[in-house]
């Protein structure tokens, strides 16, 4: 990204966050907008969450901000990011393609892509505080989310995350779907959806898929393979 770019960026962002920024100090930094901000594009909103296509070009700053929900990240690229923390403590992390997290309400922090290395792209979820769902079964496939070689990477009372790369011709596993769920492709191919509501979808590296619960389902690539975050909502 050219450094005129970069700094237009960062001024609109200043210009965004000044109403929260006079309100709240955290130690020695203003708090501005953990989102929207400058850099991250809504891309899909509905009852479970508010999904956002996030980019930190190397060198500029979040700004501290407070998120104020839980929320899911899934990383797309290989790089390495600043955090500053509201001590004023620096540490510098590695960001690995293919990471799919959560994070707490109330996370208080800022971020920046490390000059030199590629800018950060991830996708964002913020979890809306909806009631639990947990559909009734109604079919002969076991309960929850299942593909071969899939693994598990989180377990708690919001959500369970996977890791999980569809081969393809594959054949899959029938399951029941009795939670709804947030599907985030990392590579470009065609997931194939069978069961009770089938249907055939392109996809893209950092594309969003909401799949509702109550449905079996068998997921499959036809055409290459594709690695896929996976979140079950509780």
């Amino acid at each position: 990204m050219r450094k005129s770019k970069v700094y237009a960026i960062a001024a609109l962002m200043a210009v965004i966050s000044a109403p929260l920024a006079a309100q709240e100090m955290v130690g020695p930094y203003k708090l501005v907008s953990a989102l929207p901000r400058p850099g991250a594009t809504p891309i899909l909103d509905n009852e479970r969450g508010r999904v956002w296509d996030v980019i930190y070009p190397p060198g500029m700053s979040t700004g501290m901000h407070r998120h104020p929900s839980d929320f899911l990240g899934i990383e797309l690229v290989e790089t390495r990011l600043k955090i500053t923390t509201p001590d004023g403590k620096e540490h510098i992390n590695p960001v690995h393609r293919g990471d799919i997290y959560m994070l707490p309400k109330g996370l208080t922090h800022m971020e920046e892509g490390v000059i030199g290395h590629p800018q950060r792209n991830t996708i964002l979820i913020e979890l809306k505080d909806a009631p639990p769902t947990n559909y009734k079964n109604t079919g002969n496939a076991p309960d929850g989310f299942a593909a071969e070689g899939a693994k598990k990477t989180a377990d708690n009372a919001r959500v369970i995350l996977w890791d999980v790369t569809f081969n393809k011709g594959a054949a899959g596993k029938a399951f029941f779907q009795n939670r709804d769920m947030f599907l985030v492709p990392m590579d470009a191919g065609t997931l194939t959806i069978g069961g009770d509501e089938a249907k055939t979808l392109p996809v893209a590296n950092g594309q969003i898929v909401f799949l509702p619960g109550g449905h079996t389902r068998i997921i499959q690539a036809s055409d290459n393979a594709v690695r896929v975050g996976v979140a079950e909502l509780k």
